[in-house]
């Protein structure tokens, strides 16, 4: 059967579930905050074996032997137990986090999309622009630091067209809320207000004049390519992701990559030995495609829905499930 591991308000696990169950395709849901409430699990290591049970409430159980491949995507930790002093709760969350690390490595790593360790090695946006240039991608100039006078200079040396984005990701969470912090332009009034912002350090790179953004879902070999028209609006411009706040449609057009671009996003997401991985590039006025990031955990299921790709069903072929799989 399939396992997926991930949180209970995952819209894409749902629309991928959906599919499972249109090709009726076995799987088994685990969403990860249910621990110690929907299900419990046990590990056994002995000179003989190494073995894990995930025990649900209504008594079924699932081991290794049962398991085909695993489709795991952005779990969440349990909420402690109210009775744990607050003292503690540092201590209980690291030993939760560290249980479920155990499970993961008990599974074969060639059976995931994508194994968390592979995500972990694959996150890093320096290294995936070093990388990028060495594979034959275009990337902006990057300058990543939290020095005002080296940002100064940079700006200076781009002629103000500079934008500044997180290190890690933009999105932080707080109290079941989820603010983002979308790329932004810097103008010389950055400098005079500096002080009005955390000294931390951050990616700076020259302004690429865009004909669109492009999206693109790598799924073993196939190549998924959208067009983002974030031009056509002044508040998507700069990150197109601030359409998801703003009232108004965002033309999403499937097209199709050169093959040398195509070629380079295969390349990427093979060096780290993923199956999947989602890409944003941006299609220059230049004709040149500059590779931004990878995000080798990014969302998909919203570009089916515009596109129409099979995304959902190459995700499926690549975990083995060509065929159909009937219910047990």
């Amino acid at each position: 059967m399939l396992l997926i591991v991930t949180n209970k308000s995952d819209l894409a696990c749902d629309f991928l579930i959906l599919r499972l169950k249109e090709r009726k395709i076995a799987f088994v849901r685990l969403n990860t905050e249910d621990y110690g409430k929907q299900y419990e699990i046990d590990l056994s290591v002995s000179r003989h074996r190494s073995e894990f049970t995930v025990t649900f409430a209504d008594s079924t159980r699932i081991s290794n032997d049962d398991i085909q491949a695993v489709y795991f995507r952005q779990p969440l930790l349990p909420a402690l137990h109210p009775e744990i002093a607050s003292k503690d709760c540092e201590f209980a969350i690291r030993e939760i986090r560290e249980h479920f690390r155990s499970l993961w490595r008990l599974i074969d790593e060639t059976k995931w999309i994508n194994h968390p360790r592979r995500l972990w090695l694959a996150s890093n946006k320096v290294e995936q622009l070093s990388l990028a240039v060495r594979i034959g991608f275009t990337i902006p100039n990057t300058l990543v630091t939290r020095s005002l006078p080296q940002v100064k200079s940079f700006f200076d040396i781009h002629e103000g067209r500079v934008i500044c984005k997180a290190v890690k990701n933009g999105f932080v969470s707080h109290n079941n809320n989820v603010v983002v912090a979308l790329t932004q332009r810097i103008d010389e009034g950055f400098f005079s207000h500096a002080e009005n912002f955390a000294s931390i350090p951050s990616i700076y790179q020259n302004e690429i004049h865009k004909i669109y953004d492009i999206r693109v879902i790598v799924v073993g070999g196939n190549v998924f390519a959208t067009a983002i028209h974030s031009q056509e609006h002044v508040e998507t411009e700069v990150d197109w992701r601030a359409w998801d706040i703003c009232n108004f449609s965002l033309c999403h057009e499937p097209i199709e990559l050169p093959d040398p671009i195509a070629d380079c996003c295969r390349s990427i997401t093979a060096h780290y030995n993923l199956v999947y991985s989602a890409i944003d590039l941006v299609l220059g006025s230049d004709s040149n495609y500059y590779f931004l990031e990878m995000n080798p955990n990014g969302q998909w299921a919203w570009i089916e829905h515009k596109t129409g790709y099979p995304i959902r069903d190459a995700l499926i072929d690549s975990m083995g499930y060509t065929d159909v799989t009937l219910f047990k």
